[in-house]
């Protein structure tokens, strides 16, 4: 899929979380959609390798009790070859199955995206693997999250990325 294509996609899906009442089949005072902040450490293979912070907001709608459809932004700076800092952005669209449990949610999910650099550098594609768990506070709208989310970037997966997340999200 071009990079492109997969910034449409991003983009149309995060329009319909944020737009969507709610979802066919499902109770309309159940909650639906969620909001999410996370951040933690990126070990990363690209133009040098190492580990350095990163950000990730996350858009979730719950099209069933077991299927989560997740539009993200992750963004990181990392120190590379020769001392060089670039800021990069992966917009991202991921499909999450999870245990359907009102407190304790493992997941498992698969993604498409694009890695943008800054500067003149071309964007690649950014395929991704997720596994973690969400954890809802009783009686609040908001959880708690951990994640390892795995990534292979380029065509060939000339570079990659791990990032071990925690986070919070409101659900709305």
């Amino acid at each position: 899929m071009p990079i492109q294509q997969s910034l449409q996609i991003a983009t149309m899906f995060v329009a319909a979380v944020f737009s969507t009442s709610t979802v066919r089949g499902q109770p309309s005072g159940e909650v639906q959609r969620v909001v999410a902040l996370v951040g933690g450490l990126s070990q990363f293979d690209l133009s040098g390798t190492g580990t350095t912070g990163v950000l990730g907001l996350r858009g979730e709608l719950r099209a069933k009790r077991w299927l989560v459809l997740q539009a993200g932004l992750t963004a990181f700076r990392p120190q590379e070859q020769f001392g060089e800092k670039v800021t990069y952005a992966i917009p991202e669209v991921q499909v999450q199955l999870q245990v359907p449990s009102r407190s304790v949610r493992p997941y498992l999910g698969l993604g498409v995206g694009a890695m943008l650099a800054g500067g003149n550098r071309d964007a690649q594609r950014a395929v991704s693997g997720a596994g973690g768990v969400r954890i809802s506070i009783p009686n609040s709208r908001l959880d708690v999250r951990a994640e390892l989310r795995v990534r292979g970037i380029g065509e060939s997966f000339t570079g990659g990325m791990a990032e071990w997340t925690l986070g919070s999200g409101y659900r709305f």
